[in-house]
Order: C-alpha cells, then sequence, then structure tokens
C-alpha cells in the first residue's frame, strides 16, 4: 500500500506541473494576441511592453515556449520601427523640431533594438533614414537663421554619411551665411573654404548620379565667385576681381556674364585687349535681346577706343545705343569718336 501511495503522489505532482506549464503557455499565447491586437491600434508602446513580457513568459516554459519566444522577440524591433514611423509622420504635419529629435531618436532606437535581437530586417532602412532627418534639421535651423545649429545638424549628418552631396552643399550655404559678415548677401572672408564645400558637393553629387545637387553646387559656386569678382571690380580691386571671375569660369565655361565683368575689369586695368577678348566671349554666350548686350557692346567699343580702332569703336558703340547705355554711347560717338551717326 505504501507503495502505491507513492506512486499515486507523484502521479498527482506530475499533473499539476504540467498543468502550470498549460496555463503558463496559455498565458503566454494571450499576452501574444494583445500585443498583436495593440500594434494594429498604432499602439507601439503598449505592444513593445506586452510583447517583452511574453519573451519573460516564454522563458520560463523552456522547450515548450520557444516557438511564442521567438514571435514575440521578432515583433519587438518591428514594433520599434513602427513606433519610428509614426513620429516621422507626426514631424511631417508639425515640422517642429522637438517632434523631429524625437524622430531620429526613435529611429535610433530601432538601430540599437534590433542589434540587441539580432534583427537586421530595418537597420539598412533606418541607417539611411537617420542622416535625411539630421539634414532635414540642419535645413529648419538654417531657415530660423540659427546658422551654429544648421551647422551643428548637417555636421551630424556627414558622420552618418559622409557620401551624401546635399549635406555637402548644405554645409557650404551655412559657412557662407556666417561668414557674409556684411549681410549683404556676399561671402566676405573664407571663400576658397566655401568652394571646398561646393566641390565636395558637385564631387559626390556625380559620383552618386545625383546631378541636380552637382547643378545646384556648381551653378551656386559660380553665382558667388561673379558676385565677389564684381564687388572686388566695383571696390577698384582689379586684379583681385580679375582673379576671382577667372575661377568663375572654372564652374560655367560659357558665363556672358562673367565675360562681360572681365572685359570691365580689364578696360578699367588698361588691359585693351584683354578687354576685346572677354566682350566676344561674352557677346557669343549672351542670349538676351540688344538691351542685354548694349553693355557688352559699349566695354568693346571701349577697349578699341583705347587702341585706336576708331571705325570698330564707332561700330560696338552703335550696337550699345539701347537702355541705360544710349547716353554713354551717344557722347562716345559724338564728341570723342566723331562717328558718322550716333543713331539706329
Amino acid at each position: 500500500m505504501k507503495l502505491l501511495k507513492i506512486i499515486l503522489c507523484t502521479a498527482v505532482l506530475g499533473l499539476a506541473a504540467f498543468q502550470v506549464d498549460a496555463q503558463d503557455r496559455t498565458q503566454a499565447v494571450q499576452l501574444y494576441n494583445k500585443g498583436l491586437e495593440e500594434a494594429q491600434a498604432n499602439d507601439y508602446e503598449s505592444a513593445i511592453s506586452t510583447f517583452t513580457q511574453v519573451v519573460s513568459v516564454a522563458e520560463q516554459l523552456g522547450p515548450e515556449g520557444e516557438d511564442i519566444k521567438e514571435n514575440a522577440e521578432s515583433q519587438i524591433p518591428k514594433m520599434y520601427y513602427g513606433q519610428a514611423l509614426a513620429i516621422y509622420k507626426e514631424f511631417q504635419t508639425s515640422r517642429d523640431l522637438e517632434t523631429l529629435d524625437r524622430a531620429i531618436s526613435a529611429f535610433r532606437d530601432v538601430v540599437e533594438i534590433s542589434e540587441e535581437y539580432g534583427d537586421d530586417r530595418y537597420v539598412s532602412t533606418v541607417e539611411e533614414a537617420i542622416p535625411k532627418l539630421q539634414y532635414t534639421k540642419s535645413v529648419l535651423y538654417y531657415n530660423n537663421e540659427e546658422f551654429e545649429k544648421a551647422n551643428e545638424a548637417v555636421d551630424q549628418a556627414l558622420n552618418s554619411n559622409t557620401n551624401y552631396a546635399a549635406a555637402y552643399y548644405q554645409k557650404a550655404k551655412i559657412f557662407k551665411k556666417m561668414n557674409d559678415t556684411e549681410d549683404d548677401g556676399i561671402i566676405d572672408e573664407g571663400i576658397d573654404e566655401m568652394l571646398e564645400w561646393y566641390d565636395r558637393a558637385i564631387q559626390v553629387g556625380e559620383s552618386t548620379n545625383e546631378q541636380d545637387v552637382a547643378q545646384k553646387a556648381t551653378e551656386s559656386a559660380h553665382d558667388e565667385l561673379l558676385a565677389v569678382g564684381t564687388r572686388a571690380l566695383q571696390n577698384g580691386n582689379l586684379d583681385y576681381a580679375i582673379e576671382t571671375l577667372n575661377k568663375a569660369l572654372d564652374y560655367d565655361s560659357e558665363s556672358a556674364d562673367v565675360y562681360y565683368r572681365l572685359a570691365e575689369a580689364h578696360n578699367k586695368a588698361g588691359n585693351a585687349q584683354e578687354a576685346i577678348d572677354a566682350a566676344n566671349q561674352s557677346l557669343e554666350y549672351e542670349n538676351g535681346g540688344r538691351t542685354d548686350r548694349a553693355k557688352i557692346y559699349y566695354e568693346l567699343g571701349y577697349a578699341m577706343q583705347t587702341l585706336g580702332n576708331n571705325s570698330e569703336a564707332c561700330d560696338a558703340f552703335t550696337n550699345a545705343l539701347y537702355g541705360q547705355f544710349r547716353g554713354a554711347a551717344e557722347h562716345k560717338m559724338e564728341f570723342e569718336l566723331k562717328c558718322d551717326s550716333t543713331t539706329r
């Protein structure tokens, strides 16, 4: 009888243990389903908490809970990713910096949790998104004229992705703003460093087939050099003006505006032949009408007059008899060159 009692007692204990395991597995499944419902309702924070509980319960089941544990663990990075996307969508509506910072932080959490669970489904997408969000942050600060913060944010973007053409372009724009000490839209210091950022944007843009960024950087570099060269010309700093304008041609070798300013600078410097060459190049590339071309013909006429080529000068000034240059050209033709006609 003793032996029978012992056997019966052991059987009861085994049955009780089986019932506990079954209850725990049922609890784990119920929790898992709850997590799915929370995810479907876009309540990602609650879903993350629930799936984490599922993992804990499933671990206590041992081999019996391994399948539930694996399924729950696969859901956790997915929930973090969904949460990050939801915050990003919120930012797209609000466009405020605080929400953008939350989105960046949430995407970083995706990378960390993915590494923790050995799940790389979302890592490449998130790692591509983070520098874009940091770039967006820089643009927002730039638009708010908070240039130091804009610079810090774009540096973060470049640290995350060194092959980011738009970020290099943004870096050049910020550098210009921070070094426009007279606040007149023209850089005053560090022009060579600014050009390095534009050059980097061009190089990376071309290598990554982002031709729009490369083109914008090329045009901006040309425009900045034209502006700086023109200002130097107007201030009488002719050598620097000529040097800077020639650099602008590296970015647009068919720039009518640059060649016109070079003709003007060479005339003021007494380089008549160089002025003629530049004016002729400007006329070749100028696509505007008579009024647009009048200023170029005026510089051409001035250079021809300097060399004593009066007939050619009269012809050039005749083509300058339009718009704001009409009066000056008429004076040259009537009182200095004695041209046959000052009418057209």
